[in-house]
């Protein structure tokens, strides 16, 4: 578990970091860029994302489970480099495929060929995405966080520096953010591409080609799925509304990518790779449960946080054209809450390596949530899509968890989470009803919530007698607590 903090700090450093650069720029953007240019960005990106299901984005899961299980040290860079030259294959054909039907594309997206060129911008970024994705779960693998926050550092640095020039200075709009991101990604891809061929080398092996293919075929059905349930929302409200009504939605469902960012995401980097070395342990069940229980300490923290403060948070950074997306933002968390907890408790289906199971719980919930879409967006437009993903979410994790259980069972401590989330809910549902009066008072009404929520936290035995001593004596000292972690 110390092997585990430790990461996890410099991942979610990482993250935050991420994160605090893109609230920094939230006033920029907002005034440069209208609601109607959130959506025709969003629309892309995920139109963009569809395709890269097709060229095999889920296959690079595999590499954690075939380089556990190679023998040798030969084996295990077979799969790494494997892998590199796979995906940058297809890539490459996905991309240059998806350039060459841009104005298709843009027809079929906004019934208009104006945003050919923006499409085919997004086009050479997916081909250069393995360049990328590749290194950067090798990274995860030998655990070189400090490599995987660095790399991703510099990207945002890039993207960063090129959006400003473009957007701001330049007052190219959309196309300056999708030109700077295809730069950064250049950059970035050709350095991280290098670094695992000197590492690994570069061939392809046979087998473990065949070990790839049939280990994450599978899942593309999946990554079908959960695109419907994650963003298909979208386009349902693109035709029951506008443009800029997809623009709102997005901005609130940036607050429930920001909890998966700091609430498991980090956890989920390091817990990804390590639980197939964890699942040989004798105190397997221990361990798992506990690395449950700690990632839902940050993943509820942060839920609490964020629908505490995000209506404020909203009207000190926008302009009032976006003020209404902190409505939808709870409801989104919930959502966020269980795809977490599907992340991390999927271990049995991944253990069993039939991830067809997982292919079914995924279009399970999305069928649910077609239907949910079809029902509620025309009528609630926002809110209804809200409700929808949430729906979806529970949905999808409860036959995750069912299938995972039934395939190879993990037993995990649940009364002390039921308390946790419960103690969220309430201090969550005092939060909504507060009035949003002005900024100051209404922030401390919210930091005293907070504190309300440490302090039920703290006293309702969700932490064992050990953990609690650990926790005061770093409080006391925080230098024994680095000292703890680097042990």
């Amino acid at each position: 578990m110390r092997r585990v903090g430790r990461q996890t700090l410099v991942y979610g450093a990482g993250m935050m970091l991420t994160r605090a650069v893109s609230f920094i720029m939230l006033p920029v953007y907002t005034r440069f860029l209208t609601p109607a240019d959130y959506g025709v960005m969003e629309l892309i990106g995920m139109t963009l994302d569809i395709i890269s299901i097709v060229a095999g984005a889920k296959l690079a899961l595999g590499i954690f489970r075939y380089y556990h299980k190679a023998e040798g040290e030969r084996d295990k860079n077979a799969v790494v480099s494997t892998a590199l030259v796979a995906l940058g294959g297809s890539y490459g054909v996905i991309g240059a495929v998806t350039y060459l039907i841009a104005k298709p594309l843009s027809l079929l997206v906004f019934s208009s060929p104006q945003y050919t060129p923006l499409i085919q911008l997004a086009a050479i970024t997916l081909a250069l995405q393995s360049l990328q994705l590749v290194p950067l779960s090798y990274a995860r693998l030998r655990e070189r966080s400090v490599l995987f926050v660095i790399a991703n550092s510099l990207k945002l640095a890039l993207q960063l520096g090129f959006n400003i020039y473009f957007v701001v200075y330049h007052g190219m709009g959309v196309r300056g953010v999708f030109l700077g991101n295809l730069v950064a990604s250049a950059v970035i891809g050709a350095w991280l591409c290098v670094y695992v061929v000197r590492d690994v080398g570069l061939r392809l092996s046979p087998v473990a080609t065949g070990q790839l293919l049939r280990y994450g075929v599978p899942l593309i059905g999946t990554q079908f799925a959960t695109f419907i349930v994650t963003f298909a929302d979208r386009y349902f409200l693109q035709r029951a509304g506008t443009i800029a009504d997809v623009g709102i939605y997005s901005l609130a469902y940036q607050f429930g990518f920001l909890l998966a960012a700091i609430g498991y995401i980090p956890f989920e980097m390091v817990w990804e790779p390590m639980r197939f070395e964890i699942a040989k342990r004798r105190d397997r069940d221990e361990v798992f449960a506990r690395g449950f229980l700690y990632m839902n300490l940050v993943l509820m923290t942060t839920a609490v946080g964020l629908s505490l403060f995000v209506p404020d948070v909203l009207r000190i950074m926008t302009t009032p054209a976006f003020y209404s997306a902190a409505d939808l933002v709870p409801v989104i968390l919930i959502g966020y809450v269980l795809q977490g907890w599907a992340q991390i408790q999927d271990i049995g289906i991944l253990m069993s390596e039939k991830t067809v199971y997982s292919t079914l719980a995924n279009w399970a919930a999305a069928l649910v949530v077609l239907a949910a879409y079809a029902l509620l967006i025309p009528r609630y437009h926002g809110m209804g899509a809200a409700v929808a993903t949430a729906i979806a979410f529970a949905t999808r994790y409860g036959w995750i968890y069912f299938f995972s259980q039934r395939l190879w069972r993990v037993e995990y401590d649940w009364p002390p989470v039921v308390r946790l989330c419960a103690i969220s809910v309430i201090v969550c549902t005092a939060g909504a009803l507060l009035p949003r009066g002005r900024i100051l008072a209404s922030l401390g009404l919210r930091f005293g919530l907070l504190a309300l929520y440490f302090l039920a936290a703290w006293n309702a035995n969700i932490l064992s007698d050990e953990d609690r001593l650990l926790v005061r004596r770093w409080i006391v000292s925080p230098r024994l607590a680095l000292a703890t972690l680097r042990a």
